[in-house]
């Protein structure tokens, strides 16, 4: 459908108190996607007539930003090593406020991504340097219906998911007027990280990304075979004054797959008391399996391809001295998993979830350490390939928790990501304990992809729903 948009107003939201003006050096967790990853939330209740969401957002958003305050900063370069910084300036958060005559009953299944929803976010101008553009944008649409959506959009070098959602909820709890002297003040300093990233007797010595033969994250992608795009720092300013824009999808399509919870439960089952080969599974253990097995197939890659899982974990708690969960910088390292394609879809379902568990295993302090100095002396990044699959897990984000009082947000939608093939693991807020799988995939994929992910026959007939644009 098309959604008509009135713009009323653009503000910038500054810090209620000024903070401490510095400059926080960012690691190579960081520096890895400094695009924005835009995110709706929908409140489908009735607002009172007497709560005037958008002052009440807005302030609570100025004192957020006062323990926040990195996100009312700025990107520079630093002037000797070329390395992205964030200026810590205090000017503020681009935040749009809009109306709509539509309902939101008029858009359907709230959370498949539709292209009208890029109307439901700010997009920024471009810019001709990095530091001319927010690092934050917001925009709260009211829709004629009396419900609301919050479209924000944030920058990965800014976050990773856990520091988002603090971000979110501690907005919230402000908004809606919750006691916060029981909210953790979060750490935006990475002087844990780069100290023991620059200690002397760490290592890799080597300045090549592709000679670390001990961090399989690496070595997995290297086997693969595609071309490296060369590039540093300074090669991105470019790229990154462009950060805010939104890309046309072209011919990717955005695909939104939902599971029902007696499934996964069913197939945990299978993994562990049927099969006899494993003692737990997880819900992102079953999922990232089947996504993966699912998306292998449906690109119809020769059996003989060298293919590869990666996933984010959360090093926060796996790295000593623990960076604490109040750490708001990305503390997210890539696990790894590689094989050829036959052997992916040739073998059980517990076996290829042994492979992910494994992986996650692989993830220690040594580890975190020498992926973090790998990144720091890379001088390329890799592009998006075929062979590679990332899943993303959001199964734990609370979001159906948020409330900035004019009630909890009914479902939320993921907009164009900085790697779109990725898959985005989230709970279904529409169906409870259910869960939904967000990836994209060229549109001549998607039919296979569908049908694909939808057989759960690994031993009996199961079912689950799935819907695309």
């Amino acid at each position: 459908m098309d959604l008509q948009i009135t713009l009323k107003e653009t503000v910038t939201v500054r810090p209620c108190e000024q903070s401490n003006t510095q400059t926080i050096d960012l690691s190579g967790l960081d520096r890895m996607s400094p695009a924005i990853l835009y995110m709706i939330f929908f409140f489908k209740s009735q607002l009172k007539k007497e709560i005037d969401h958008v002052e009440r957002a807005k302030k609570a958003l100025q004192k957020v930003l006062s323990q926040w305050y990195p996100a009312a900063g700025r990107f520079k370069f630093h002037g000797t090593t070329g390395k992205l910084e964030i200026d810590c300036n205090d000017e503020g958060v681009a935040m749009v406020t809009a109306l709509t005559k539509s309902r939101l009953e008029e858009l359907g299944c709230l959370h498949e991504y539709k292209p009208c929803y890029e109307k439901l976010v700010p997009k920024l101008p471009e810019a001709n340097d990095i530091s001319e553009n927010p690092l934050v944008v917001v925009q709260m649409t009211k829709f004629a219906c009396g419900g609301i959506s919050i479209g924000i959009g944030g920058s990965h070098a800014l976050f990773d998911g856990v520091g988002a959602f603090n971000f979110l909820a501690a907005w919230a709890n402000t908004s809606k007027g919750k006691d916060d002297s029981n909210l953790v003040a979060p750490n935006h300093s990475r002087a844990a990280l780069l100290q023991a990233i620059y200690s002397p007797n760490s290592s890799p010595k080597t300045s090549s990304i592709y000679e670390q033969e001990h961090i399989a994250a690496i070595q997995d992608l290297y086997g693969i075979p595609m071309e490296a795009m060369a590039s540093d720092d300074r090669c991105w300013e470019t790229a990154l004054s462009k950060f805010g824009q939104i890309e046309p999808q072209g011919e990717l399509a955005l695909v939104t797959l939902s599971v029902q919870k007696e499934v996964v439960e069913r197939l945990k089952v299978l993994a562990t008391k049927e099969s006899g080969k494993l003692s737990k599974c997880s819900t992102f253990d079953i999922l990232c399996a089947h996504v993966w097995k699912a998306r292998v197939t449906a690109l119809k890659l020769h059996p003989d391809t060298k293919i590869c899982l990666q996933f984010p974990v959360d090093s926060r708690s796996r790295f000593h001295p623990p960076l604490g969960k109040n750490f708001s910088g990305n503390a997210i390292v890539l696990a790894s998993v590689s094989c050829l394609v036959r052997e992916l879809l040739e073998e059980p379902l517990n076996y290829t979830i042994q492979r992910i568990q494994a992986a996650k295993g692989v993830i220690t302090d040594e580890y975190i350490k020498l992926y973090a100095k790998a990144l720091e002396t890379s001088d390329k990044f890799l592009p998006s390939m075929r062979e590679l699959t990332i899943v993303t897990d959001w199964l734990k984000f609370p979001l159906h928790a948020l409330d900035f009082g004019w009630g909890r947000v009914s479902t939320a939608a993921l907009l164009a990501t900085p790697v779109p093939e990725t898959a985005f693991l989230m709970p279904n807020l529409e169906e409870s304990g259910g869960f939904l799988v967000r990836i994209g995939i060229k549109r001549q994929y998607v039919q296979n992809l569908l049908s694909k992910f939808n057989d759960f026959n690994y031993t009996s007939n199961s079912s689950s729903s799935s819907t695309y644009n």
